[in-house]
């Protein structure tokens, strides 16, 4: 008997609320506050799903009071699939040059949280799980000398990667960062 090969992300939306999954033109495209703007590129072999965790819109975290900080969350999930590799992407739209540092440290305790949930109601993931903070900066962006080629992209002191592309979001490019 063949081996049924699981899809890792018809698992994690089992995981997840639908309301938070971005669908349509929406899963393709990164967006903050109508200004800023990457369309997602979507490379042969990986498959992706989009969610989308604003805290203006509802409170994300109703079992924690008011204090600064605690509600912090990075702008999108993106689950990315690729062959044995499941790859949680935590993205953080910046207008500015200002610090995601709070926030994707706080998203990836949520990711973590995702996973380990999975883990105790007997859902089994792959083994090969990647989680990678990106912090996407228009002013970084506009800065960069557009004649110039966008430099490799490295992970900084924090692991965070500084993903300064002005026009697209190539997922591969990510995916293949160590």
């Amino acid at each position: 008997m063949a081996k049924q090969i699981v899809n890792q992300l018809d698992l994690i939306q089992t995981l997840l609320e639908d309301k938070f999954l971005e669908k349509g033109n929406d899963a393709k495209v990164l967006i903050e506050k109508n200004i800023m703007k990457r369309n997602i590129v979507v490379h042969n072999g990986i498959t992706h799903l989009l969610y989308r965790y604003d805290p203006d819109k509802i409170k994300l975290f109703p079992y924690f009071s008011s204090k600064s900080g605690l509600h912090k969350i990075c702008d999108y999930i993106l689950f990315a699939s690729e062959g044995q590799h499941l790859h949680l992407l935590l993205i953080e739209l910046k207008l500015g040059t200002e610090s995601a540092t709070n926030q994707l440290i706080a998203s990836e305790c949520f990711a973590e949280f995702i996973l380990n949930s999975a883990k105790r109601v007997g859902i089994t993931l792959t083994n090969n799980i990647h989680i990678k903070k990106i912090r996407v900066s228009e002013e970084r962006s506009k800065r960069r000398n557009r004649t110039t080629k966008p430099g490799k992209l490295e992970l900084d002191q924090n692991g965070i990667i500084n993903y300064d592309h002005s026009d697209v979001f190539r997922i591969k490019e990510v995916l293949d960062i160590h």
